[in-house]
């Protein structure tokens, strides 16, 4: 198993006063699709990180869209690397974390 480090983007506007990046280190057995990743973080090492959690995973539907290495990208069509960083898209309003506003 290899150890992958990414720094997701942390912000819950009821609560902070300023957004942050937050790394997290998880063992990957096998390639991880960012979103896959991002799963795996809420469900075994932080379950407060909030983010929209697609079905589709064939790049169609968008909602998994995250900054990714200051790319804007599809977090279900993307392999996580280790030192990666993921955030939400720069011109949207932050709900909290990574989900933000879509209309």
């Amino acid at each position: 198993m290899a150890a992958l480090r990414i720094k997701l983007y942390r912000f819950d506007p009821d609560r902070d006063e300023a957004s942050r990046y937050q790394e997290y280190e998880i063992e990957a057995d096998g390639s991880l699709s960012v979103l896959q990743a991002v799963r795996y973080i809420y469900r075994q090492v932080d379950g407060s990180l909030s983010f929209r959690n697609s079905d589709c995973r064939r790049g169609v539907c968008g909602v998994c869209s995250m900054m990714i290495d200051g790319r804007r990208r599809l977090s279900c069509m993307i392999v996580a690397k280790d030192g990666m960083t993921v955030g939400p898209p720069p011109n949207r309003e932050v709900i909290k974390d990574l989900v933000f506003d879509m209309d």
